[in-house]
Parts: structure tokens; sequence; C-alpha cells
């Protein structure tokens, strides 16, 4: 009979992995640069508006910033973690710092973006210049410029999940002499 010891993760080694999960679902903004934006200014700015009013500013209000405030807790939690946590390869630790540099860049972007988005909500459908003002201001700072920081901390996380398996001991298979007694 044959067992294998199966090693638990630890702590560092949880938020890489949690980092990468949360990154990965909430990321999507990859889909809005490329997708969403284009068909938004076929659609004009009312229809943008009138969406974002329904999305951002509805069911949003409480998704993204519940989804980024965890993705950039579990970045901060995992480096520190991996700082403290000596068996922690160097391979591992740079793509998290990096990973630092671009929730920092996030954290910028989103500085920029939320207000002008919170704004939409007040303003009139008839006044399309401001709304256009808005449509633009949102799109570089809130879909673009984040949507750049999102896909780097996406990949860093990856790259530091992928360093963090590499450097990882395989399990030791532990054999049991089927006739010993204990």
């Amino acid at each position: 009979m044959t067992e294998q010891a199966v090693r638990r993760l630890t702590v560092a080694e949880a938020l890489v992995v949690a980092t990468v999960v949360v990154g990965g679902l909430f990321g999507s903004l990859l889909d809005r640069a490329v997708v969403a934006t284009v068909a938004w200014r076929d659609l004009g700015v009312v229809a943008w508006a009138d969406y974002s009013r329904h999305a951002d500013l509805g069911p949003g209000e409480v998704v993204y910033p519940v989804g980024g405030i965890l993705w950039w807790g579990l970045v901060f939690a995992a480096v520190i973690a991996c700082r403290r946590d000596r068996s922690v390869s160097r391979a591992v630790r740079v793509p998290l710092y990096l990973a630092v540099a671009a929730v920092l860049g996030a954290i910028v972007s989103t500085a920029i973006a939320a207000p002008t988005m919170q704004h939409v909500g007040s303003v009139a459908d008839t006044d399309t210049a401001a709304l256009r003002h808005a449509f633009d201001t949102f799109t570089m700072w809130g879909v673009y410029v984040r949507g750049m920081c999102f896909a780097a901390g996406f990949l860093c996380s990856v790259w530091a999940l992928v360093a963090l398996l590499l450097k990882r001991p395989l399990p030791v298979p532990h054999y049991c002499d089927a006739g010993a007694t204990t």
C-alpha cells in the first residue's frame, strides 16, 4: 500500500493562489477595453450613460469596490507573507513586487475614474457634451489605464504562482510495510 505525503500550502503560497484567482475574476477590464468600449462608441454616450447608471452605479457600486479592495489586499498580503517566509524564493517575490506596482497604478487610475463615473449619475441625457467628456475620461482612466494595470497585475500574479509551484518540493512518497504492525 502506498501513501503520498501531501504538503499543505503555506500562508504565502495560499495568498499567491488567492491573488491569481481574484485578479482573474476581476480582470475583465480587458473585455471592456476591446469589446464594450467599441460598442458604446457606436451606440452613443446617452446609451452608455443609461447602461452605466444601471450597471456601474447599480450592482457595480458594490461588486467593483469589493473585488478591487480584495485583490489589492491580497497582493499586499502575499508580498508581506512572502517576505516573512524565508523559504519563498526571490523568483516569486519579483513578480509580486511588480504586481504591487500594478495595484498602485490601478488605485491611482480608479481615483480618477470613479468620480467621473459617479458624476454620470447626475448628468442629464440632454447634456451630451458632459456625457461625451465623462465617457472619454472614464474610458481613458477607468478602462484603458486601469485595465492595463489589472492585466499587468494578473500576469505578474500568474508569474509568481508559476515560480512558486516550480520551487515547491514534490511530495515524498511514504511506503507502508504491509506486514508491519503499529
